[in-house]
């Protein structure tokens, strides 16, 4: 059991050592078992994977399994991004998808997360059942279906996924984005957004785009797939040397965004949920009764602020997309969105989309070039913070030794109504590990790392001054309990 465990979306282990055939049977048969106990066998389970070693493989030995229980396979003929699978989830009314993929982990990475029939992230009650199977399966192997040598009758191979097009058609203004005439370049980093990005781009008849690193290679160019600032600088140097208006990225399997302005400014995920609702309700006038928006503890409170301007209400949730899906497929939310790089919006599926968060930033930069004078997305957001309030963030990742890690964050429970530099904490949440936030709107985040002996810390001031001040009181505070 211990070889095998979840995290916040689906398990990841390295390739060849615990994430094998051996250990994928026994996580395949689990789901299968969670589907069969539930009934839910009627209209079949989709298969996609990512650009990882092994990929195919795996996907292909996971679809023969679900055909010895009987299950409609459609196995994906090509690399994949997770949100198309998601999408083909709800498109397809299928009982739910297998996603294998390790995201935006190192390459000696591989994963398998379970997507089920309403399209996002698996819940903790449905991760909890596939794992008691997990336990069942290990002391119970005799039981377990094995995978057959050929692909059989009940599975279909598919290769095409226009439906997708057709729905980011419905959410994304493409004749504004055809009207502006951008310059357009693209970083893929290798990652399963290759065979469905480019593609979307060409659809948009823009004055021209330039797409990098648009192959399969396992090793990503030797650096993480991950779209953050420090792996993109091949994009920014074009951006800037060639006059680009925006430059975009995704990770492994293409559900995190990366976006890049034509000053070459790199916009954090905080900024790029920010913007993206701001236009949402000032340029797309989104207006209903209940209209909600939902973001992670860990999120920038500017979300909050564009909630007050525009009368929406605001949830806050654990750390992890899942928690945000499961809000927005209870409520009328407009967006959901975490710090992390996950966002989706009304309308859309209950699962971040980094294909859909990317192409919103180029209609935006379409508006601004057609509506104000072609400033950046940059000036756009200090427009914002002139009319908002500024907010300076950062996430520290701080190494400390297992035993010390409890510790730690049971000593900042017991701190309402302490003094950090002079500021009252005025109130402390403890729905994921602990947030104080202090009375001048201040607030840092402690989080326990599940993977590695880290305490992550999110710290947000509206204040310059006082964020550099309070981020190091924060470290020398941990170092003096460690």
């Amino acid at each position: 059991m211990n070889k095998i465990k979840f995290g916040t979306d689906g398990w990841r282990d390295i390739i060849a050592d615990n994430f094998n055939f051996e250990n994928l049977a026994i996580v395949v048969n689990s789901i299968a078992k969670y589907l069969k106990e539930k009934k839910e066998n009627k209209n079949g389970i989709f298969i996609g994977y990512d650009n990882r070693f092994l990929s195919e493989e795996f996907a292909s030995y996971s679809a023969k399994i679900l055909s010895a229980y009987n299950f409609k396979v459609f196995l994906s003929e090509k690399s994949v991004p997770t949100p198309v699978t998601a999408f083909n989830v709800i498109d397809m009314k299928l009982d739910g998808a297998l996603m294998i993929t390790a995201s935006h982990n190192p390459p000696k990475y591989s994963g398998i997360k379970f997507i089920p029939d309403y399209g996002g992230p698996a819940t903790d009650s449905i991760t909890s059942n596939i794992e008691k199977n997990i336990s069942y399966f290990i002391t119970n192997r005799k039981a377990l279906k094995n995978s057959s040598e050929y692909i059989d009758e009940n599975i279909t191979i598919l290769n095409d996924y226009p439906k997708y097009h057709e729905q980011i058609k419905k959410i994304i203004d493409f004749g504004l984005i055809k009207k502006a005439g951008l310059k357009i370049a693209a970083d893929m980093l290798y990652g399963a957004g290759i065979n469905i990005f480019p593609d979307i781009l060409d659809e948009l008849s823009v004055n021209e785009i330039r797409v990098l690193n648009n192959k399969r290679d396992a090793f990503f160019g030797g650096k993480l797939p991950d779209p953050s600032e420090k792996n993109l600088t091949e994009l920014r140097k074009i951006i800037l040397e060639k006059k680009f208006d925006i430059g975009l990225a995704l990770d492994g399997d293409a559900d995190r965004f990366g976006v890049i302005d034509s000053e070459g400014v790199f916009l954090s995920p905080n900024n790029v949920i920010s913007l993206i609702f701001y236009y949402l309700c000032s340029v797309k006038r989104h207006r209903s009764n209940n209209l909600k928006a939902v973001r992670t503890v860990a999120t920038t409170h500017l979300i909050d602020e564009i909630c007050k301007k525009f009368n929406i209400d605001l949830i806050e949730t654990p750390v992890g997309f899942k928690y945000i899906a499961s809000e927005m497929l209870r409520h009328n939310v407009l967006i959901g969105g975490e710090e992390s790089g996950g966002l989706s919006i009304k309308g859309h599926i209950p699962e971040k989309d980094g294909i859909a968060a990317n192409l919103l930033m180029v209609e935006i930069q379409s508006y601004l070039k057609t509506h104000l004078n072609g400033i950046s997305l940059s000036e756009y957001l200090k427009n914002i913070n002139k009319e908002l309030g500024y907010f300076y963030n950062e996430r520290i990742d701080m190494e400390v030794p297992r035993e010390k890690m409890e510790y730690i964050i049971n000593n900042f429970k017991e701190m309402k109504n302490k003094l950090i530099e002079n500021v009252k904490i005025s109130n402390i949440l403890t729905k994921d590990g602990v947030k104080l936030v202090l009375e001048n709107n201040a607030w840092v985040l402690l989080r326990l790392s599940g993977t590695e002996p880290l305490i992550r810390c999110y710290i947000e001031s509206r204040d310059n001054g006082f964020f550099n001040i309070f981020k190091q009181y924060i470290i020398k505070f941990i170092n003096s309990l460690i």
